[in-house]
């Protein structure tokens, strides 16, 4: 009689994919906790709450097309601009977000900004530091509205 290890080994195989899946999913899931936070603080305006999930030796990078050049900011002169409270517009400003890729210590996000006065795009990076999620640089793209 003769035995096949095939089924065996696809069989242990099907077995570890659900454990990877499983822990993509967790890290995933995670991911997204970060940002729904850090999407609360840009709606409350409260950098406190920012601070939760962004690090304050982060680093912002965009080009602003107003000056005409690249603008560096740490995270912590960038959240300057959460006054305490909600802007006056909140009501008319939407903002969602994509997790394009997850690893296990790495994660990206692409938020898209759609304000009364203000369009953009930002990149977010985020670290797993010490088991936590949190956002380490901002790459941001846009514009004022005429």
């Amino acid at each position: 009689m003769k035995i096949s290890i095939r089924p065996l080994v696809l069989a242990g195989a099907l077995l570890l994919l659900p454990t990877s899946v499983m822990a993509r999913s967790s890290e995933h899931d995670a991911v997204d906790r970060a940002m729904q936070k850090m999407m609360r603080a840009f709606e409350t305006g409260d950098a406190d709450l920012a601070f939760e999930v962004l690090r304050k030796d982060g680093a912002v990078l965009g080009y602003s097309t107003s000056a005409g050049k690249v603008v560096t900011q740490t995270t912590q002169e960038w959240a300057k601009g959460f006054p305490g409270k909600p802007a006056d517009d909140e009501a008319q400003r939407k903002r969602s977000y994509e997790i394009v890729d997850v690893t296990e210590h790495a994660a990206v996000v692409k938020l898209m900004l759609d304000y009364p006065a203000w369009k953009g795009l930002d990149y977010l990076a985020l670290s797993k530091i010490d088991g936590k999620w949190m956002i380490v640089s901002k790459s941001w793209s846009g514009q004022r509205k005429p």
